[in-house]
């Protein structure tokens, strides 16, 4: 089921945010006047919401739970003076992409955080069912793939505009115990890196977030250990400021976090992959415990 709502007899917008010599952080003629997110219900994807209706954009928030999505809107449009429109889609489904796609046709949309993910709590991938390894493919390849074509189309008859694709630290190597979860991901770290390429002669702005620790309900949901993670998780704020500011920078790829980003340069990939398969197998019992007990440990989007 879709919903869409646009807001309307909205006050007037306030200034956006300048930078220090008075400049707009987010120029609204290249990246505007809307924005899709994706996955805008929480985490990652509501705080891309929230700074780009800051920026003054309008935005259309896309994911699959309806309150969440008309609260946030109302917010925004009370917030900060922009129109919004609630889309409630499954990008999982097969016609997910095109629901969304159909939703939003009538609008110029100058720019687009695809941030819809999911995955399975950590366990060894011969453990889990076919059926829910082929629907987190879906989402997390599938739906990137439809969203960058369609849009990336679109965006470059404009002339201008910018995508995000958010994938993830594990796309960079292998991921025990997140097998095919670290696979989707890096099948949108190489989509998005190509793009980048192929659509900036064309006015389109393309960057890849790879957010390794971030503030987000995922990772209690996965069952993993704060204190085990090698990195402190980063504010979301942060994570989303840093990766508009690579957007209009022009960079293809975008590691969040000063101190993610030196580990990933320093760190060689053997060792990192030991690492990670050590958090991961200890998260993976506590998921098991978790749900012998009957805890809510079932992944969703970031």
């Amino acid at each position: 089921m879709i919903q869409t709502r646009v807001q309307s007899d909205r006050p007037k917008r306030p200034t956006a945010p300048t930078g220090r010599r008075g400049r707009r952080r987010f120029d609204p003629e290249r990246y505007g006047p809307w924005a899709v997110v994706t996955g805008a219900s929480s985490g990652i994807g509501r705080g891309f919401a929230e700074r780009l209706a800051a920026e003054g954009l309008d935005v259309v928030l896309a994911a699959r739970r309806t309150d969440l999505l008309h609260e946030l809107g109302e917010h925004l449009s009370a917030t900060h003076g922009v129109a919004h429109r609630v889309v409630t889609v499954d990008l999982s489904e097969p016609d997910g992409p095109a629901r969304l796609v159909a939703a939003t046709d009538d609008l110029d949309v100058g720019s687009v955080v695809s941030n819809a993910g999911t995955g399975i709590p950590p366990s060894t991938f011969v453990s889990n069912e076919r059926d829910d390894l082929h629907r987190i493919v879906r989402l997390n390849v599938g739906a990137h793939l439809d969203l960058a074509h369609h849009f990336g189309r679109r965006l470059a008859e404009r002339g201008r505009g910018g995508m995000v694709l958010v994938s993830a630290g594990g796309a960079l190597h292998g991921l025990p115990y997140m097998v095919n979860e670290s696979a989707t991901k890096a099948y949108v770290l190489n989509l998005g890196e190509g793009l980048h390429h192929e659509l900036r002669p064309r006015g389109v702005d393309v960057t890849v977030l790879l957010p390794g620790s971030v503030e987000t309900p995922i990772i209690d949901r996965f069952g993993i250990d704060r204190a085990s993670m090698p990195v402190r998780p980063q504010p979301v704020e942060a994570c989303v400021d840093e990766t508009l500011r690579a957007l209009r920078k022009g960079r293809a790829t975008h590691v969040s976090g000063r101190m993610m980003r030196t580990a990933t340069r320093l760190t060689p990939r053997s060792v990192s992959i030991r690492v990670n398969s050590r958090m991961l197998a200890r998260a993976s019992r506590r998921v098991a415990v978790g749900a012998e007990a009957g805890a809510d440990v079932v992944g969703s989007a970031r």
